[in-house]
Order: structure tokens, then sequence, then C-alpha cells
């Protein structure tokens, strides 16, 4: 087979251009990407020890550097899929290594502190080291296309920790791990059809802690954050995989959706569900009610009573606040390969705008992108929870 491989550049550079990302095997390829994990890791829960509780345990100190785990015995010797699994576990230690090696500078800052600038330059030093290392050579790859391949995979990977520029991690950095886990699967380095489920929510658990950890040690500023009118300040994708944790389960093996604000739950599945670990880490870095300060969340477990709906609508809300928002996708950028900006019924090139991107300017810590606008609800783009009500409404 021949490839047309070639480094990731911009190609939505205004917001007109997403409609054309909507028709791209960029976006098909980011899709099937979610479908696969999701199909995989329905009704799975993550073993014990491999979620650090310490990062979404309020009381004890998150900076102590958690034991590095290793995954369980495999039921067969020399495992392929445990493998595969275990050679991303090793990649993301390492990543956590360079935050060991990288302490934040002391002084007050609220937002960005400026040793993640520090951090981002060792990782980017180091990025294509780590991944020969630890990404074998696919088999349908020749040397010199697994060079090239290695190109394109380190933009995604590299993107996936936040942002040196602007001092933030958001819903746009967590799409590109995914989209570094979907290349490694469409070239069977970690093949989603033949692993495990456990073995995706045990790379996925390692990279939530991984990045949470960066967030809290360096306060990085949420990234497009809707604040007390979006889902969550960081994330999005980690809500997808604990809702399809909790469908096709048994009768009464998983905690109702109204259930898992409460205290109980939340000690009982934060270490074995990234839904749960998710909502236990605001509380880990918020205070006050709730409701107040995470209403969105509040109204799914007060309005929703499946599991089955609440993963539905956050598919859909995913559709509309990350795949739909210019601010998200414009960091998503295109290969020639592993997410090309191609037609998906035509193989033809797509066009890209005319339009010059502004310069990066935006000063860490500035609110509402710099601009001294404080957001509200009626000045930002925003989706509401698409499937539930506002309580008394």
């Amino acid at each position: 087979m021949s490839f047309q491989w070639s480094p990731p550049t911009k190609k939505i550079v205004i917001a007109s251009d997403i409609p054309r990302f909507k028709r791209s095997i960029g976006y098909k390829n980011l899709n099937l990407a979610i479908a696969s994990i999701l199909e995989k890791i329905k009704g799975i829960d993550i073993p014990k020890g491999y979620l650090d509780p310490k990062i979404v345990t309020r009381e004890l100190d998150v900076t102590e550097v958690a034991p590095k785990l290793e995954l369980p015995a495999p039921e067969k010797d020399k495992s392929a899929e445990t493998n595969a699994a275990t050679n991303i576990i090793q990649l993301l230690n390492d990543i956590d290594k360079i935050t060991d090696s990288t302490p934040p500078l002391t002084g007050p800052r609220r937002f960005g502190n400026m040793a993640s600038r520090t951090w981002h330059d060792k990782l980017q030093g180091q990025a294509r080291g780590l991944l020969v290392n630890w990404v074998p050579k696919p088999s349908s790859l020749e040397d010199n296309d697994f060079s090239q391949f290695l190109d394109e995979l380190q933009y995604y990977f590299v993107n996936s920790f936040g942002s040196k520029i602007r001092l933030d991690y958001g819903t746009g950095h967590e799409l590109s791990f995914l989209a570094f886990l979907g290349a490694l699967d469409r070239f069977k380095v970690v093949p989603f059809s033949e692993i495990k489920g456990v073995d995706i929510l045990i790379i996925f658990a390692r990279y939530y802690d991984v990045v949470r950890r960066l967030i809290v040690e360096y306060t990085l500023e949420p990234a497009g954050s809707h604040g007390a009118w979006g889902l969550d300040d960081h994330f999005h994708l980690i809500y997808i995989l604990g809702a399809a944790q909790f469908n096709n389960v048994t009768a009464g093996s998983a905690p109702t959706v109204k259930s898992v604000l409460t205290s109980q739950v939340m000690e009982q599945y934060k270490e074995h569900n990234l839904y749960v670990n998710a909502i236990a880490f605001i509380h880990r870095i918020k205070k006050g009610p709730f409701y107040e300060h995470s209403s969105f969340l509040y109204d799914i477990h007060t309005t929703v009573y499946q599991w089955e709906k609440v993963l539905k609508g956050l598919l859909k809300m995913y559709e509309d606040d990350v795949f739909s928002k210019f601010p998200v996708v414009q960091h998503f950028w295109f290969g020639g390969v592993l997410y090309p900006w191609r037609d998906m019924d035509t193989n033809e090139e797509l066009p890209t705008s005319e339009a010059e991107e502004k310069a990066e300017t935006v000063l860490p810590g500035m609110i509402n992108g710099g601009t001294g606008i404080r957001t509200t609800p009626s000045n930002i783009s925003m989706t509401r929870v698409p499937w539930a009500k506002p309580p008394g409404r």
C-alpha cells in the first residue's frame, strides 16, 4: 500500500471551515475511534489500583508522586493485547517522570505556572524518542513509512497535554489523545478489536491521572471553559467513557444516575469508573454547592434516570460542544494519512480558507481569552445539556 504522508497542518482557520471538517476523512476517523472504544468498554470496571485516589481527594497532597503501577498478569503469556496496552502505560509513565523533574515555580499565581513551559520544552525534546521506545513498528509499514507515521503521530501525542503558549488544558487536548489512540488502533499498534476493553480503560485512566496532575501542579487554565454553564472545565470525553462503563450491565450492578452525586457512591466507584472519577476531581478542585459550580452535571443527575440516555445525550453534546465549536477544533490539525483533510465521499482534497490565522498573543490567566470581558451566559457560545431541564422549570 502506498501512503501519502505529510506533517499535520492547520486547516480550520475560521468558523465556516467547520462544515468542511464534518465532511473530512479526519472527522470520520475520529468518530470511528469513539465508536470502537465504546463498543469495547461497555459494562466494564477499571480494576482497583489504576486510578490514583490522591488525584481526586481534596484532603491529601495530590502532588505526591504515586507509585507506578503495572498491568495485571495476562491470561495468556506474551499476550499481544496486554503487551500493546503495557507499551502505552509505560509511555505515559515516562511523561509523568517529566513532571517529577519539573517542579512548579514558587510565588503567587492563580493560573498558569511558568514551569509548565519548561515541561512542554522537555516533552517536545523527548517526544520522538519516547514514541520510538514505546510504539512498535506496525507490520504494515516499511521503515521509511514508519518514520513518517511517527511524524504525523507526534503532533497528536504532544498536543494531548495542554498548550505551552496559553498554559491551559481542555477538551481539544483530550481530543488529541483520542486521535493518538485512534491512529494506534488503525495501524494495529493498539488494536481496539483485539485487545480487552479493560486495557483500553486502563490506558485512559493513566492518561487522565497524568494530565490532572499537570492541571493541579501547574494551575493550568481551563481551555475554552464555559464556567458554571458548561459540562466541565477541562474534560468531556471522560464522561462519555464512564457513562459507557455503566451501560450494558446486569440490573443492580451500576449505581442509579441520581445517586452518583452522593459521597457514598463516589467513594465506591471513583477508582473504578471514569465518570464518577471525573466528578470526584471536580470536588477536589472546586468548593461550594455542586449545583452552583457544576449546574449541567447537576441537571443530568436530577432529571435523567437511565445511563443509556446519559450516554446518548453526552455523545450529542460532544458533537455540539467539541466537534462543532471553532475555539476547540481550530487547534486540531490534519496530516496526510492519519486524519486527512479529504472528503470522506470523494477522497478529494477539501478546500482551505483564505483567511489568515491570527497570532496567538493571549496572555495566560486573562479572562475570556484576554479580552477583559467577563464571561456570562449571554456572551459565550454554549450548548445546554440537550436532555436535561433546569431544576424547578
